[in-house]
């Protein structure tokens, strides 16, 4: 089945509703396309990076007093303890994701299937189990401006694990974060933050790449949804965050096994 107006608005809103929780919006999206039995054609492609682009831009505005403070925090090379979070450190973070993912970017795009969901989401409970696990007992970082190069290096490696789709790119940044001994409620912040440039980069590299096949005659369908996926990310970000920091990451992880037992029943 093609996409129509009532698939379009079920994915839309499950793109809001799972984009800031780490249990991979990929695999639901990939989940209810199968429900609802949709066509994987050059259209749907668009409408994934459409909508992503809305919950993208939603984290913008939503951070966006903190993301202009970090821009105009100044850069200090003579010291490793920085007294501010700034743009260097968000750069140290997607520079890793950057390198792998335009190396290897053909090499992607044709793991974007169930079967690799699923070894996606049992990598990243991993990962959340581990953190879970091993988290130090006492903070180390209580302020995002505590957060040293060496740490957004590190977060920046984890979070190429998430070129694998069902991982979850907070899942795996989160995980590294509080293993770190960064507190939680700051390595959320810091997490969806860098994730602004990498999402808005790879799908708008995406539109560059496949603008040529794109259907216009949908162009009410994409528009549609970006707007549904950015108001429904917009109206409840913060209650989701605000869930991420108080509820156990093991309900997460019970959660992903669910999700690949669905795929698995679905494949």
């Amino acid at each position: 089945m093609l996409l129509n107006y009532f698939s379009c608005i079920i994915l839309s809103i499950i793109q809001g509703l799972t984009e800031f929780l780490p249990i991979s919006s990929n695999a639901h999206i990939i989940i209810f396309s199968k429900i609802l039995n949709i066509m994987e054609n050059n259209n749907f492609k668009f409408f994934k990076i459409i909508i992503q682009l809305g919950s993208s831009l939603a984290i913008l505005i939503f951070f966006w007093d903190k993301i202009i403070k970090i821009i105009f925090n100044k850069i200090k090379y003579n010291s490793i303890l920085q007294e501010k979070i700034n743009i260097l450190h968000i750069f140290i973070s997607i520079f890793p994701i950057i390198l792998v993912g335009l190396t290897f970017y053909k090499k992607i795009k044709i793991i974007n299937n169930i079967n690799y969901v699923i070894y996606g989401l049992f990598i990243g409970n991993i990962l959340l189990y581990i953190s879970e696990k091993f988290k130090p007992i006492k903070y180390k970082i209580n302020n995002i401006n505590n957060i040293l190069y060496i740490n957004t290096f590190f977060i920046g490696c984890f979070q190429c694990l998430a070129l694998l789709p069902g991982v979850s790119r907070l899942g795996s940044t989160l995980s590294i974060s509080l293993l770190l001994g960064i507190k939680r409620t700051i390595a959320i912040k810091f997490c969806l933050i860098i994730s602004i440039p990498i999402i808005f980069g790879a799908n708008l590299l995406e539109l560059y790449k496949n603008y040529t096949v794109i259907d216009f005659y949908n162009i009410k369908i994409f528009f549609i949804g970006f707007l549904i996926s950015f108001f429904i990310s917009l109206i409840i970000i913060k209650k989701l965050i605000y869930m991420i920091k108080n509820i156990s990451l093991k309900w997460f992880i019970l959660y992903r096994l669910f999700l690949i037992i669905i795929l698995l029943v679905l494949n």
